[in-house]
């Protein structure tokens, strides 16, 4: 339940909605200054990392600026939103003189062409965005009026006769074409976002690109059906790069396709028992979505796995056990070990498994080291790698349970940025 408080309290200063809701609202939960200090803290963290530094978003700079701003007002010894603060205004401040002095060398250049044009002004509004009350970049943006005019009518011009030109060519033509004006009439509304022109021919274009998207979709299903599933992934790859142009419009069709194509992909592995392959793709379409079909073909696929591993007899699993061994597949050899135990019936074969389970686990301190080793060098995908087989093992080896889901988290917030 605090947490929950804790997100509202951050949330109303995101919304400038506190009048509202009112500090009232958060006492009377037991939210106390220290605690909400500590929400609006993590907030500003979490957006200044994904949209500052990760998508370079300076115009949320003043927002995320007021949420460590509140986090003072609670809570003035709040070293950490303290800090933040003065990192947020070292940003806006390094983006802005770097945009200001963008804007005017390029302004003060006897010609310009149209990408040095579209830098200018790009670097003027950016300026406008993180400081929109200083008396520079007003100024500039008045000075840059007639030039961002002209740029914004060239680049539409441009833009319609691309699209009015391939109006009756075909698809792939046409998607090029599409594409091409699409780019021009984006820089038209990255410099003018008002523009009413730009805006209309923005939202035109769009439902041009949409067409196409629409007409690739219904493809995809056809070629699955025919079993050319490269074809079909490959379809799917041009798909969601149109769309991630209209602003991921059928991000949930694509998603829906995506996921029947590895669903009858992985079906087709498993119709000729290559299970390693059926195993990737119904990963692949699980990643998608948790369907219940997907769930159940991952489980039969692992039965058959595990039925062929086991062998007809306990020697022929025996037999696997000791060449997954000696490859250093331990993961695979692990599995075996626990699906052999279940019909080992004697005490020869259960000490055989005892051997086994020793010679596995002496390989584990090697591994274990290199993971630690990648882990402080920062490998996190390394440290990931080796944690995983060793837990896998045994969970309660060492520290490797605790090093593998720091190493996942650190991982995963690398590959944010």
């Amino acid at each position: 339940m605090r947490r929950m408080l804790l997100a509202a309290s951050a949330a109303c200063i995101l919304g400038a909605s506190c009048a509202s809701l009112g500090d009232p609202f958060l006492v009377a939960f037991g939210v106390d200054s220290a605690y909400q200090s500590e929400a609006l803290t993590a907030s500003g963290i979490d957006e200044y990392r994904e949209r500052l530094l990760g998508q370079g978003d300076v115009a949320a700079a003043a927002s995320i600026q007021r949420l460590f701003e509140a986090a003072l007002r609670y809570d003035p010894n709040n070293a950490e939103a303290a800090r933040y603060l003065a990192l947020v205004e070292d940003f806006r401040a390094s983006r802005f003189s770097s945009s200001m002095a963008k804007a005017e060398g390029l302004l003060a250049k006897p010609k310009r062409n149209p990408d040095d044009e579209y830098a200018m002004l790009l670097a003027v509004r950016r300026a406008l965005d993180i400081y929109p009350q200083d008396d520079d970049a007003k100024k500039l943006h008045r000075s840059t009026a007639d030039v961002r005019a002209a740029f914004v009518s060239a680049r539409l011009t441009e833009a319609e006769a691309i699209r009015v030109g391939a109006s009756d060519a075909d698809d792939a033509k046409k998607e090029r074409a599409y594409i091409q004006a699409f780019n021009l009439i984006a820089r038209a509304t990255d410099v003018e976002p008002r523009d009413v022109e730009g805006t209309r021919a923005y939202r035109q274009l769009r439902s041009d690109i949409a067409h196409i998207v629409e007409k690739r979709l219904g493809s995809v299903d056809g070629l699955s059906a025919k079993g050319r599933f490269d074809e079909a992934e490959s379809v799917l790859a041009v798909v969601k790069e149109l769309d991630a142009k209209i602003g991921r419009t059928f991000s949930s069709d694509i998603g829906k396709a995506e996921y029947s194509l590895y669903l009858a992909w992985a079906r087709y592995h498993e119709s000729r028992k290559e299970w390693t392959k059926a195993e990737a793709r119904v990963r692949k379409a699980l990643a998608i979505q948790k369907g219940a079909d997907a769930v159940a073909l991952q489980k039969r696929i692992k039965d058959a796995v595990a039925a062929e591993e086991r062998g007809a007899s306990f020697e022929a699993g025996l037999k696997n056990l000791d060449a997954y061994i000696a490859k250093g597949d331990l993961t695979r050899a692990q599995r075996l070990v626990a699906s052999l135990s279940k019909g080992a019936a004697t005490s020869s074969e259960r000490g055989a498994l005892d051997q086994r389970r020793t010679k596995i686990r002496s390989a584990l301190p090697p591994i274990y080291e290199s993971g630690l080793k990648a882990y402080r060098e920062e490998r996190f995908k390394e440290a990931v790698a080796a944690f995983e087989v060793v837990v896998a093992v045994d969970p309660a080896y060492e520290d490797a349970a605790g090093y593998l889901e720091k190493a996942r988290d650190k991982q995963k917030l690398l590959d944010q940025y």
